[in-house]
C-alpha cells in the first residue's frame, strides 16, 4: 500500500517558509475576501452609528496624513491615504491574523477573529496614533472615538476571521 504524498499547501502538510506557516494562493483569497467583508462593515459602522456617539466618523486617512506628516514631512493625498488604509484592511490586518494563528498565538474560534479585531483597535490607536503625534488611543479627547474604534474594529475582525475559516474549513 502506498501512502499519497502531500504536497506543501495540502491540509496534510501545510505550506512553510523560514519555518513558519503561511497561506497558499486559495488562502490568501480567502483573507482578502474576509477582510473586503470586514473593512466594508467597519465602514459602515465608522460612518454611520460613529457620528452619531462621537459627533463625527472615524477617519483613518486622516491618521495616515499625520503620521506621515508627522514623521516623514510629507502628506499623502486622500487617495493614497485611502488606499493604505484598504489595503491594510483587506491584505495587512487579515495575513497578520493567519500567521499569528497558524504559528502558535490562538486561543480557538471564535475568539481570535474578535481579539484580533480588538489588537487592530491598538494597533491603530495606541501605536501610529501616539507616532503620529496624536493622544494615546484619543484617550485625550473624551474617548467616545475610542469606543467606537474598539467597537468597529473588533466587529472587522470578528467577520473577517469567520469568513476566513468558514471558507478555509470548506476544502
Amino acid at each position: 500500500m502506498t501512502m499519497p504524498s502531500a504536497s506543501p499547501t495540502s491540509p496534510v502538510m501545510p505550506a512553510r517558509f523560514a519555518g513558519l506557516v503561511v497561506p497558499n494562493a486559495r488562502q490568501l483569497a480567502a483573507l482578502a475576501i474576509g477582510g473586503l467583508a470586514g473593512l466594508g462593515l467597519w465602514e459602515i459602522w465608522a460612518s454611520v452609528p460613529t457620528p452619531l456617539v462621537a459627533g463625527g466618523p472615524l477617519e483613518p486617512p486622516a491618521l495616515i496624513k499625520a503620521l506621515f506628516a508627522y514623521r516623514l514631512g510629507v502628506e499623502p493625498s486622500d487617495v493614497v491615504a485611502r488606499a493604505l488604509h484598504y489595503l491594510t484592511g483587506v491584505i495587512g490586518y487579515p495575513l497578520a491574523y493567519f500567521l499569528l494563528t497558524r504559528n502558535g498565538v490562538s486561543l480557538g474560534r471564535p475568539l481570535d477573529g474578535w481579539l484580533w479585531g480588538l489588537a487592530t483597535t491598538f494597533i491603530a490607536l495606541g501605536i501610529f496614533a501616539p507616532l503620529a503625534g496624536l493622544p494615546f488611543l484619543l484617550l485625550a479627547w473624551g474617548g467616545q472615538l475610542t469606543l467606537m474604534s474598539t467597537i468597529g474594529h473588533t466587529l472587522y475582525g470578528a467577520l473577517a476571521a469567520y469568513l476566513f475559516e468558514l471558507m478555509n474549513d470548506r476544502t
